[in-house]
C-alpha cells in the first residue's frame, strides 16, 4: 500500500473512504454503546469530526482520554499579565490625553520650566513643518494658476483668429456670390449685348 500520487484520485479515495469510516464509526457507537471521538485532517487541511453535530460531546471524551491516561494540560493564568498590560494602556491614554490638554493650552499650571521650553520647541518646529506644508500648497496653487491663465489666453488668441480668419473667408465668399449672381440668374443685366451672345 502506498500513496496515491494522482490529486483528483486522491480526493476521490479520501472522500469514500471518509464517508465509509464515518458510517463504521457511527455504527459501533450506536450498536455498542461506545463512546468514539474521530478527528480527521485531509490532505487540504480540512476538518472532519465524530460526533459532527455536538462539539461537546468529543470533547468531553478527549477529557476522559486525558483522564485515563493521567495527563495534565498546563493552565496558563496570564491574568496578572493581561492586567499589567491593562494599565500599561491606561497610563498611556491618560499621557496622550494630558499632552493633547498641553497642546491645547490647558493645565500649564504645574508644569515646571524645563517642561514648557521644550513644550514650545515642539511647538514652534511643528508650526515650521505647517508653513513648509503651506507655502508648498501656494506654489502648487499659483503654478495652476499660471498654466491656466496660459490656457486661457491661448485659447482667446485662437478665438480671435478663428473668428477674424472666418470674417474675412465669409467676405470672400460673398464677393464671389456676387461676381456669380449676373450669370446665374441674369436679373442685374443691364446691358443687352449679353442677351445677343446668349441668342
Amino acid at each position: 500500500m502506498k500513496r496515491i500520487e494522482n490529486r483528483t484520485n486522491r480526493q476521490v479515495t479520501y472522500s469514500k473512504r471518509r464517508q465509509g469510516l464515518m458510517k463504521k464509526t457511527k455504527e459501533l457507537a450506536i450498536l455498542c454503546d461506545a463512546q468514539i471521538g474521530l478527528i480527521i485532517f485531509s490532505g487540504t487541511g480540512k476538518l472532519h469530526t465524530y460526533p459532527e453535530s455536538s462539539n461537546s460531546s468529543l470533547e468531553q471524551t478527549i477529557q476522559r482520554y486525558l483522564n485515563v491516561q493521567g495527563i495534565q494540560l498546563p493552565v496558563q493564568d496570564n491574568r496578572e499579565e493581561l492586567f499589567s498590560e491593562l494599565q500599561a494602556l491606561r497610563e498611556a491614554i491618560h499621557n496622550a490625553e494630558q499632552s493633547i490638554r498641553n497642546y491645547l493650552g490647558e493645565d500649564l499650571g504645574p508644569l515646571p520650566l524645563e517642561y514648557l521650553h521644550k513644550h514650545e520647541q515642539k511647538l514652534e518646529s511643528s508650526l515650521n513643518v505647517i508653513r513648509v506644508r503651506k507655502n508648498q500648497l501656494m506654489q502648487q496653487q499659483m503654478e495652476n494658476l499660471r498654466r491656466k491663465e496660459q490656457l486661457l489666453q491661448t485659447d482667446n488668441g485662437n478665438m480671435y483668429h478663428w473668428l477674424m480668419g472666418g470674417g474675412q473667408l465669409q467676405e470672400q465668399q460673398q464677393q464671389q456670390l456676387m461676381g456669380q449672381m449676373p450669370f446665374i440668374y441674369g436679373e442685374d443685366q443691364p446691358s443687352s449685348s449679353t442677351v445677343l451672345q446668349l441668342e
